[in-house]
Formats: structure tokens, sequence, C-alpha cells
């Protein structure tokens, strides 16, 4: 990041900005801290039909990353790309590396011919595990990445943690799974991760933008709190049944080989596979930098988001 960058916002006007994943998880909250009036145009790219209301500098365009022909044209000027479409949950791998890889590298080409100087990738924590066999989201966005860094763009790669907040999808499967009268753990249960606010991560990339942050870095973002895996799935369980949680730890070294033969002939009928265990298996947190250190006071605690998300959540 340079050191020199100043927290001006007037830079940011007068600029045109093109977001991908306009409706999902993120893309909802990124817009609400988005201020239409900071920006010349704002093309907000979805699959999904747009809200009734919205502002006259936000242009709402329906499609996805493989129609090129839907949103080539809003890139030509854009002084920022933000990239938030990505594949998630359980799917067939190929949907993973359909979208999430191919569907970048089609963005980055169209954003190559049209001109677009800037690039904001949303990639995955995952994107860094040490082992990633069979683990096809992350390797997909891994494989992302590097069509970023190759792509000639300026560019920043964000790496978010577990993202938080009401309506998380990820939070929504640790819930069913911390739910349970015994809760299974998936190996010692001490890998640490550290969720992150799904605002809190809104604010992050949107200050990246205002701020014209992008000198090829990669920069990894998550909450204040760290935690072990299965500390954290206990606190949800007491928030849920309101009682301490009963645990039965489930040995990787039994279940990896498993899931691994299982996955070959019963993939779309598993409720979990080998690469969802990363979670259980692997570092989950982030590494600091500077954009980090300066909010890390302001940023909402794990059981403040907690509390917000799972109220919500059960009305």
């Amino acid at each position: 990041m340079p050191a020199d960058a100043q927290h001006n916002l007037s830079a940011s006007r007068g600029r045109r900005v093109f977001l991908t994943g306009a409706s999902g998880f993120l893309g909802r909250s990124l817009l609400s801290r988005l201020d239409p009036a900071k920006y010349e145009k704002l093309y907000c790219l979805s699959r999904s039909a747009p809200p009734s209301a919205a502002p006259a500098s936000v242009a709402w365009l329906r499609g996805g990353l493989a129609d090129t022909s839907a949103y080539a044209s809003a890139l030509a000027g854009a002084d920022c790309v933000i990239h938030l479409a990505a594949a998630t949950g359980k799917l067939p791998p190929k949907e993973y590396f359909a979208v999430n890889a191919e569907g970048t590298r089609r963005l980055v080409k169209q954003c190559q011919q049209a001109g677009a100087r800037n690039f904001l990738f949303v990639s995955s924590i995952a994107a860094g595990f040490p082992n990633q066999s069979r683990y096809y989201y992350a390797q997909s966005k891994a494989q992302a990445e590097e069509i970023v860094r190759a792509s000639g763009l300026r560019y920043t790669i964000v790496r978010p943690t577990m993202i938080f907040g009401p309506g998380s999808p990820v939070l929504a499967g640790l819930a069913k799974l911390a739910a349970l009268p015994v809760i299974p753990v998936f190996g010692n249960g001490t890998a640490p991760v550290q969720p992150i606010a799904v605002a809190d991560l809104a604010s992050f990339i949107a200050a990246i933008v205002d701020n014209d942050f992008f000198s090829g870095e990669t920069l990894a973002f998550g909450g204040p709190d760290v935690i072990p895996i299965e500390e954290l799935l206990r606190k949800i369980h007491l928030l849920l049944r309101r009682s301490n949680a009963k645990t039965l730890h489930v040995p990787l070294a039994l279940l990896l080989p498993a899931l691994t033969l299982l996955e070959v002939v019963a993939y779309p009928l598993l409720p979990l596979t080998v690469g969802q265990m990363a979670t259980f298996r692997f570092d989950g947190t982030a590494r600091p930098n500077p954009l980090w250190n300066e909010r890390r006071s302001q940023l909402q605690s794990l059981d403040a988001m907690l509390a917000a998300a799972l109220a919500h959540d059960a009305r």
C-alpha cells in the first residue's frame, strides 16, 4: 500500500465503478457503503433482478460473467472493477472453475480490451491454504488470483476470512452443525478462525476503492477476535440452544479417506466434502496489514456479530 496514500474521499468523485456480484451477501453490504453521490456511474452486474428503487447513478446489468455482451460496453471508461461474483457452497467441481477461474479470466480480458484501469478481486483465505487437495473452491480461487496477477492491470486482491452477518451462508452452515444435540468436531478442534463482519469487510473494500489502493498487493482481512473452531461452534450452540454444548471428536485420519472414496461415487449426496474439512484443518486467520491495523479498534467483535446475525436469522 503506498505510504503516501491519503484518505481523501474527494478523489473518487467523477469516477466510474463496475461491480460484479452486486446482489450477493457481500455485494449488498458493499453497495450500502459506496455512496452513489461520489461516483459518476456505478454499474452493477447481477444474475438477479435489480432492486425496485435505485439512484439514477446506479445502473443494473442483468447477466453473469459468461454473458460478456451484457457488460462489455459498461467496462469502457471504468476507473475501477470490483469483482465479487463467485461460486460458493457445495457445487459440482466444474462449476467452481467455470465461475471463479474462467469467469475471472473472461472479465479480466474484457477489462484489458476496454481499458479499465484498476481491478479489485475478492478471493478467499482458503486460496492460501497449504493443502487444497479436493478443495475445488480454494483451487478455483487460487487460479483466479494468478489470472489477476498476470493481467497487467493495477490490482489488489482481498482474501477475507469467514464472513458473518445477517444472512451469512457460512454462518448458516456452521449454525446447522452447532445446533445439533452433540456437535461433531472434525479433528482436534484447535484450528484458529477469525470471522469478520460483512459490514467491516465492505468498509475495507470501499476504502481501497475510494483511496486508490491498487499496488499489486494481496491483503487478508479478518475480524478482531481469533478463536479455535471448536470454541466457535460452542459459542453458536450456546446462543441457539441456551445450553452448553456436548461435542464428539471425529478423527480426520479416519474421516478424510472415507470421504475421498465416497466423493468418487456419491459426491452429490454427501452433506460434507473433503474440501470443506479444510476449516477444521488449517489456520484460517489473516495476517495484519496497515489498513486493518488502522481500523482494528472499530471492528465488530465476534460476540456482537454472532448475537446480531443469529437473532436476525431466527426471525
